[in-house]
């Protein structure tokens, strides 16, 4: 993912525009927010492994951080990570007697090596995963800003297609975040009559002399704008 772009905004009016760049530089800043408070939290979840300079380069290569993003959230990152970072005690070598060199304790030593580096993996994946789970959020988010702006342009659904566009988002991502953004425009905006029958009592169970109402189905958002 890179940063925005305002592409294929032509059809909209001036004013729009102007809101819909107001709207993505506020989406940019969120991100790099998300993006900073992560890198922190990730370091701040491996330091019983690694270093802070280890844990971030690792951080910036389990998670896909914009390049345009890159310097901002290291430098942010580093700030909020400055308490760790003086606090830190140096390393100091340690003599290794002749034992360390038998075939018995190289082994042993190696065994708890290779165990480190799984954990150490296991524990990157993890905290990769919270951070992207964060950013997704803060996308949505900022996509169904997006929807409000469009509003009266629009439909959600491509109003939501807009933003992921605009963001370059990878295919995958723009699923996630497409599906995720319009269903929470549904549960906002329920279909008219809904929130009265949701209040009412459940109907009884339908007798033989009772007719079984039919379901009126939902209409679904198509997305002949991704093609």
């Amino acid at each position: 993912m890179s940063g925005p772009s305002l592409i294929a905004t032509r059809r909209f009016s001036a004013s729009t525009k102007l809101r819909l760049q107001l709207v993505f530089a506020r989406a940019s800043e969120a991100l790099a927010e998300t993006y900073q408070a992560q890198a922190a939290e990730f370091v701040r979840r491996l330091k019983p492994r690694l270093s802070v300079e280890e844990a971030l380069q690792r951080y910036f290569h389990e998670v896909s951080v914009p390049v345009a993003l890159e310097g901002t959230v290291r430098a942010r990152a580093l700030i909020s990570l400055s308490g760790l970072i003086e606090s830190a005690p140096r390393n100091e070598p340690r003599a290794v007697g002749w034992t360390g060199l038998w075939p018995d304790q190289l082994l042993d030593t190696l065994r708890r090596r290779v165990q480190h580096i799984e954990d150490t993996n296991l524990e990157c994946r993890l905290a990769a995963s919270m951070s992207d789970e964060a950013v997704a959020t803060t996308h949505v988010r900022m996509a169904l800003e997006t929807v409000l702006t469009l509003a009266d342009e629009v439909t959600p659904d491509e109003a939501i297609m807009h933003y992921v566009r605009t963001f370059n988002l990878t295919s995958i991502d723009a699923q996630v975040i497409f599906r995720s953004a319009l269903a929470q425009w549904a549960e906002l905006h329920p279909l008219p009559g809904e929130v009265h029958a949701a209040a009412r009592p459940a109907n009884p169970a339908p007798t033989l002399n009772r007719p079984v109402p039919e379901l009126r189905a939902r209409p679904e958002f198509g997305l002949r704008v991704m093609v």
